[in-house]
């Protein structure tokens, strides 16, 4: 699965940027509606297979009284094999789906939803299934070189307010996103509030597999985190504000040098896998990267994109990253995805509350 923020400008690749200058908020900072990631249960999946997939959604607002925003999810399905691959000209289809209106767009390829930031109350508003073809290879010519495969698209859209069609159309230079999030007065959203995106399911003729990598526990400080806020440990507030952080530039971490760096790490065993079968054209001599994705929505992480496993070097044990507690108590959600480079990806969620 690849996930996809709609606005292509913002894809970013993983580096390091040095600058005293004070910024944005990094990627791993939650603070307004965020899809965290999208997993399949079986990203490399068969022809005629049914596949699972599953939004890590949460929002980092609330609404004027203080409460979680209500969010509308939709999930669409049911493109295959687009002409060199492009998921842009999925779009068009989609647009068909919503023609009639947003109340026509109900079949077994779209599901719209109401539901909370992980609500436990209806998990089902969280996941799609999706029915792949029985020639969703053979479809399809056979490439004159490499494997012969087969691709499938889910899009998906999370709205802290009201899903509504958008004003289609194929002549525009750029194609946009068939829905829009409204807010109560009508007007359409901004990212803080509306996340569209895709994920995709591929098969492949020779039959290789791919699972999601695993993650055992998330720890912090060595104690693992739990999945209910009810048991979350207690960590003291570290008393500098969000605004002097920023502020700070390079003076920074004099700045944060009386408040505690906890140590946040997600056990992920070595369970790499081959990046092709023996007896292939490379013979399984290499194998995936592994890497995780830290977020959290209060405080602040360094290192939040570490490492797990090298394709020619191997397992490195070492990838934690660095968490400071915010300036203000209450309760704390942080996530770990570990993710391979075919798709795989494993979430893992936990609590910590802040005094």
């Amino acid at each position: 699965m690849r996930l996809r923020r709609w606005v292509l400008a913002s894809l970013v690749t993983l580096g390091v940027v040095v600058s005293c200058a004070p910024g944005f908020d990094p990627p791993s900072s939650v603070t307004g509606l965020r899809v965290l990631g999208v997993d399949l249960d079986t990203p490399y999946a068969a022809p005629g297979a049914t596949v699972t997939f599953r939004m890590t959604v949460t929002d980092g607002l609330r609404d004027e009284e203080g409460n979680p925003r209500p969010l509308q999810l939709a999930w669409i399905g049911g493109c295959f094999n687009p002409q060199g691959d492009q998921y842009v000209l999925c779009l068009p289809q989609l647009a068909d789906v919503f023609a009639g209106g947003f109340g026509s767009g109900t079949s077994s390829l779209v599901k719209l939803a109401t539901a909370a930031p992980e609500d436990d109350g209806e998990p089902s508003a969280h996941s799609f299934t999706l029915e792949l073809p029985a020639d969703l290879i053979s479809s399809r010519p056979a490439p004159t070189e490499g494997p012969r495969y087969g691709v499938g698209y889910v899009f998906f859209a999370a709205c802290a307010g009201t899903l509504a069609p958008a004003d289609f159309s194929v002549s525009t230079k750029t194609p946009e996103f068939p829905l829009l999030c409204l807010d109560a007065d009508g007007s359409p959203q901004g990212a803080e509030s509306f996340v569209p995106g895709y994920a995709q399911v591929y098969a492949f003729a020779d039959g290789r597999t791919n699972d999601n990598p695993p993650v055992a526990a998330l720890t912090l400080d060595g104690m693992e985190l739990p999945s209910d806020p009810a048991l979350a440990p207690t960590v003291p507030r570290c008393a500098v504000t969000e605004d002097e952080r920023r502020k700070a530039g390079c003076a920074k971490k004099d700045l944060l040098e009386t408040c505690k760096e906890h140590a946040l790490d997600a056990t992920i065993p070595d369970a790499a896998e081959p990046l092709y079968e023996t007896g292939s054209e490379i013979g399984g001599a290499l194998r995936e990267a592994v890497w995780v994705n830290y977020y959290a929505d209060g405080g602040e992480l360094d290192g939040a994109v570490r490492l797990v496993s090298d394709s020619s070097k191997g397992y490195l044990p070492e990838h934690n990253a660095t968490w400071l507690a915010p300036s203000q108590p209450g309760l704390v959600s942080v996530w770990a995805f570990a993710r391979d480079q075919r798709g795989g990806q494993t979430p893992i969620r936990g609590y910590v509350r802040v005094e």
